[in-house]
């Protein structure tokens, strides 16, 4: 089975501000569940054999329970979403959400990926770096979506060993010492990438790295600077690192044009035909697939 995994909050904080001036006669705010929705549309008719699933974030706690400045950068936007509706929406559709309690969707995406799938291929579907981690050649790709002027660009393993000079299984190192200002995880400050690289390629692990520190040719500074960060970088690989195992709850959708009409007229979305929507979910054809992530980049928004 082919899947395309789509990070739930992902797409639809993206599609908040792509359309965030989008709203209904009486003001209620229609942009993200518009841009959601038709981004889906877009999707799914250029990955027709491929089944649909949707990760959410379910109230994440565990990894600010953890290290409590964990995205504290970032102004929660949660309930200015109409997450209810559009999972309503969602589930008159033929696509499955997943979530588990306290997680965020990267874990539920690993959780996914790392389940049985009888050789088919998956394709996840995220601007999130995190989840270049998994990344599996000839089974499974990232799809990062165009940002701003970033283009829309597939990743399998050659690719992310381009960009970050380490496989996607030693990506979580990476991340560990490089830290995440968006997430506002430090990292070891003024540590060039290519020293990053090169002692992850060698010795994989944070644990690895500060036991061989001693052996290594670098800086004072350096040195300095990677002893000084040791406590941050070990609780920030525990951050990255996901999980494989989740206890994640599954609701399978079922075709209804009815109450997907409902839901657009809420949100007064003209652009979208119910019945011909939900059949595009409902679909059994299957098409060739598609064996190269080397496909035509179109912008979604």
């Amino acid at each position: 089975m082919n899947r395309f995994i789509i990070d739930g909050f992902n797409l639809m904080y993206r599609s908040h501000h792509a359309f965030q001036r989008l709203s209904t006669s009486t003001d209620l705010s229609s942009g993200s569940i518009y841009g959601f929705l038709t981004t889906m549309r877009t999707l799914r008719k250029r990955f027709t054999d491929f089944n649909f699933f949707i990760a959410w974030d379910n109230i994440p706690t565990k990894k600010t329970n953890i290290f409590p400045e964990y995205k504290a950068n970032r102004i929660s936007q949660r309930n200015i979403f109409p997450l209810e509706d559009l999972k309503k929406a969602l589930s008159c559709l033929n696509v499955t959400q997943v979530e588990c309690p306290e997680e965020e969707a990267d874990d539920v995406i690993s959780t996914l990926i790392n389940q049985p799938n009888d050789s088919g291929k998956d394709y996840i579907y995220t601007s999130d770096k995190d989840m270049l981690q998994l990344v599996q050649d000839g089974r499974v790709i990232v799809m990062s979506p165009k940002v701003g002027n970033t283009p829309e660009k597939f990743y399998d393993e050659e690719a992310v060993k381009a960009k970050w000079g380490v496989s996607p299984s030693d990506l979580s190192c990476y991340l560990a010492l490089r830290g995440d200002v968006s997430d506002n995880v430090p990292g070891v400050e003024r540590l060039p990438s290519k020293v990053i690289a090169s002692l992850i390629n060698k010795y994989k692990t944070p644990e690895g790295i500060y036991s061989g520190l001693a052996n290594e040719k670098l800086t004072d500074f350096q040195r300095t600077k990677l002893a000084a960060a040791r406590d941050q970088v070990l609780l920030n690989y525990t951050l990255v690192l996901l999980k494989p195992d989740l206890n994640c709850s599954f609701s399978f959708g079922k075709s209804n044009s009815e109450i997907f009409q409902y839901i657009l007229d809420k949100y007064e979305i003209k652009a979208i035909s119910s019945e011909s929507y939900v059949d595009l979910f409902d679909s059994d054809t299957v098409f060739l697939h598609r064996n190269s992530p080397s496909l035509k980049s179109v912008s979604l928004f």
